[in-house]
């Protein structure tokens, strides 16, 4: 019967598989892919129940119930196609992941732009001040990740400015020995290496390194990706340490991702991070946190044409913090800290450029009898140049039944303009040293239902209002009339109504279930004739359901099947299966992306990655 599948036993011939085996929409996803589930099916034993545990992420006091939040744990990882940090993102709820290319991506949460989103890794800033559009630019090997939290919604008063429509930490494991191989569509080959091991009883150290190369979806989107990272963490008595160094290169074609024009750009990432916990009592303990990360970046405009505009700078930032956080009694929590991040930026075309920030913030967390908790928080934020905001937050969560929690959140933000939309200037783009900081206000409103029957269903209803709403803009083209150059602009008002729901339940008939959905109503108050490029064209209406059967120690198959409509656009459908099954020691993988032939636009508004496939073979050790 697995004659019917389109396995292939030699690698290559995948990695070359030519796009016309793809041209009928039927090809493949019908006479492929139902083949090979139905195959697998006798092998696939009884479903695991996936429920989330609590994201830690929210605030500064540990755990709160008041925030909408969602973690993507290692076994899902494991199962979600791509293998990538950007397939994971694209899978969370409320997430609106446009790539450009594997090299590139950028995250938007809640209707917002990705600028309005801050990447953190192991709680350390990975957006610098220069430009959003290099947060996804990691030196975080797949096989290095333990978990993704994600906080949807305003986080500024926990990690300061830009984490206005969310936050998204990815946890790193200094632990684990993994050998993985993959090969497919588009001359994909990707291969990672980890070997983490415990030194002796307190200490723990592992190296992380993968390589992915590939020749674009389409022509001038190759892309060459190689990222290590080291950890070592000791635990001893009252105190914990841990330090990690990482290091990411990104060499790809960047043909139309900015402008009409075939570029080219190599990106080089290294960061550094140290943290400190002491515990000098059951009830307090102290953090002391340092972090490095400096990028370069060299970008062509025309790729066969270096000399026409080339633009190469270097953006470096360290951060230090120092925090606490004590038990009051009775359920009381107190945490604060203070903060400090200068940055500096030397560029050929954004001009040598820095600034100090520094912020100082406290939230405090306080039971109301058995069944209610509330959450208060402030930070004070500013820096050189920008002046000083009072960011607000607070929460209330309730347990209005044994299996029912209430939640109600509110929260203000500001972002400041980077230097590229202050300063960016070539021939398609140019930057507005004028621009003022935007300013948010959220609420949000929620219930969880969460029975030890193994079903959850967790339901939001938010607002965001954001004043001074910044966006690349331009005068929509007539016919005949060239396109204007995008304009960094202040564009006016934006209110965001929304509402989103992520259910899941236990085996049914073999299967676990997982549905999500994602509702938006935008209004902007812009100017008429003219189109945005991020923040003014948001995904406002996404559905998507994920079936998974079978067991991770024998075999096992995710389909997940997405509708999607962007602001002034049309909708569209895609999916997307990972099938595994266990040979000995060893887990042989299949993926699919794009069963659909989707033709949605990506951030470039030109069409997204057709269909791919990839088969892979990992190892992993104790």
């Amino acid at each position: 019967m697995y004659r019917e599948c389109w396995f292939r036993p030699v690698g290559h011939y995948i990695a070359r598989m030519p796009s016309s085996r793809f041209q009928h929409p039927a090809a493949f996803p019908i006479r492929a892919v139902l083949p090979c589930l139905l195959a697998l099916w006798p092998a696939i034993g009884r479903a695991q129940s996936t429920t989330l545990p609590p994201v830690t992420v929210a605030s500064r006091v540990g755990g709160d119930a008041s925030r909408a939040t969602q973690v993507i744990t290692r076994a899902m990882l494991d199962q979600l196609p791509g293998a990538s940090v950007q397939a994971a993102l694209a899978w969370a709820l409320g997430g609106d992941l446009q790539l450009r290319s594997p090299a590139q991506g950028e995250l938007a949460l809640r209707g917002g732009s990705y600028e309005q989103t801050l990447i953190l890794v192991d709680g350390q800033r990975m957006r610098d001040l220069q430009t959003g559009h290099f947060a996804l630019d990691l030196a975080v090997p797949w096989e290095s990740i333990e978990r993704i939290e994600i906080v949807r919604g305003p986080a500024a008063a926990q990690f300061g400015a830009d984490a206005v429509g969310g936050a998204v930490n990815i946890v790193t494991r200094a632990t684990g020995k993994a050998v993985r191989l993959r090969a497919g569509s588009r001359g994909l080959v990707d291969a990672a290496l980890s070997a983490g091991t415990r030194l002796n009883g307190s200490t723990t150290a592992g190296v992380h390194v993968d390589r992915l190369r590939t020749d674009g979806h389409r022509p001038g989107t190759d892309a060459d990706i190689t990222q290590l990272r080291a950890s070592m963490e000791q635990r001893s008595g009252r105190q914990r340490w841990r330090t990690d160094l990482g290091f990411g290169s990104r060499d790809f074609g960047a043909a139309t991702f900015y402008a009409p024009y075939n570029s080219y750009e190599r990106t080089r990432t290294l960061t550094a991070g140290s943290q400190l916990e002491l515990f000098p009592s059951a009830r307090q303990s102290v953090t002391l946190r340092a972090g490095l990360r400096s990028h370069t970046d060299d970008f062509i405009l025309v790729r066969t044409d270096p000399a026409r505009y080339r633009n190469q700078h270097r953006s470096t930032q360290g951060e230090l913090e120092a925090s606490t956080r004590v038990a009051l009694g009775g359920g009381t929590v107190l945490a604060a800290g203070a903060e400090a991040l200068f940055a500096q930026l030397r560029s050929a075309r954004l001009g040598n450029r820095q600034q100090l920030r520094a912020a100082a913030f406290a939230e405090l967390q306080q039971p109301f009898g058995a069944r209610m908790q509330g959450t208060i928080g402030a930070r004070l934020d500013g820096g050189t140049g920008v002046g000083t905001r009072l960011m607000p937050s607070a929460g209330l969560s309730a347990s209005l039944a044994r299996d029912l929690t209430a939640r109600l959140a509110y929260a203000s933000g500001w972002r400041q303009p980077t230097w590229t939309d202050r300063y960016y200037v070539d021939p398609a783009s140019r930057g507005t040293p004028t621009l003022q900081p935007e300013l948010f206000q959220s609420g949000d409103l929620g219930l969880t239902w969460a029975p030890s029957s193994g079903y959850r269903v967790d339901g939001s209803a938010f607002t965001r209002t954001g004043r001074n709403t910044l966006d690349w803009v331009r005068r929509i083209a007539s016919a005949g009339v060239a396109a204007e150059p995008w304009v960094a602009t202040n564009v006016g008002t934006v209110r965001t109504v929304g509402t989103e729901l992520l259910a899941s339940t236990p085996a049914l008939a073999g299967i676990t279930w997982t549905a999500r959905g994602t509702v938006l109503n935008v209004r902007a108050d812009v100017v008429p004739g003219v189109e945005g490029k991020y923040a003014l064209r948001p995904i406002t209406q996404a559905f998507g359901v994920t079936a998974r059967m079978g067991r991770e120690e024998q075999a096992w198959v995710l389909l997940d099947v997405t509708q999607a409509r962007r602001r002034g656009e049309t909708g569209y459908v895609t999916a997307a299966a990972r099938a595994g099954v266990r040979v000995r020691a060893a887990t042989v993988t299949l993926d699919l992306t794009n069963l659909g032939r989707a033709r949605a636009l990506d951030a470039s508004g030109v069409p997204i990655a057709g269909p791919a496939v990839a088969v892979g073979v990992l190892w992993r050790g104790r």
